[in-house]
């Protein structure tokens, strides 16, 4: 059950990271047209989003024997998130005809976005989940206000950092993870958007 709702939540991410890039509507006065930030916006908030709530969900249902299920549940919305990326280079090649090894370059550009979320998120996770770290006002800020400026670095780092810290914090404190949501979904968005185009704007 956790690999398959893993894959659920990968391909609806795909599917809307899909849709966000390439939509065209026009009706009237209204007009909405896909784009590439669009495109890179649906991951950059649902991924760690469906992180947390993923592992969370997995650490609830199966308290205490979870880790084979946390890793399914993983495995399986990594391998779905990251098909994005090679089938929008196959539906959408620019000159119309696919090439293999572009194919399997997208491929792995889509494993590469991926792997830093998890790999930091799952650190960070451990870390709360296991107790070693008490969620308190100290670490949380490290957690969300450091990985807010690890964008600077790479932005996927922020969206590791949000996920696993949102997931540590819902771990403990269950009553909390609405706020916890938003919460995350503003730090991602200051973190990856504003403060990183801040960056490549400045001299």
């Amino acid at each position: 059950m956790s690999l398959f709702r893993g894959l659920a939540w990968g391909i609806v991410i795909g599917a809307l990271q899909l849709f966000a890039g390439h939509v065209s509507f026009d009706y009237k006065d209204l007009s909405v047209h896909g784009s590439p930030l669009y495109a890179a916006a649906v991951p950059v908030l649902l991924l760690p989003l469906a992180i947390a709530w993923g592992w969370t969900w997995v650490s609830d249902r199966w308290s205490g024997r979870s880790g084979p299920r946390l890793l399914l549940y993983t495995v399986g919305l990594l391998i779905a998130s990251s098909l994005a990326f090679p089938l929008d280079y196959a539906h959408f090649a620019p000159d119309g005809m696919t090439n293999t090894l572009m194919l399997v370059d997208q491929a792995l550009l889509g494993v590469q976005f991926v792997t830093p979320v998890v790999a930091l998120a799952a650190i960070l996770y451990w870390a709360f989940a296991s107790e070693r770290v008490r969620a308190s006002f100290g670490t949380l800020a490290i957690g969300y206000v450091g990985g807010l400026f690890l964008a600077l670095v790479l932005p996927t780092l922020t969206m590791g950092a949000v996920a696993g810290t949102a997931a540590g914090h819902s771990w403990q404190k269950p009553k909390a993870r609405g706020a916890i949501s938003f919460l995350a979904v503003l730090v991602l968005l200051v973190g990856v958007f504003e403060l990183r185009m801040t960056s490549l704007v400045l001299p």
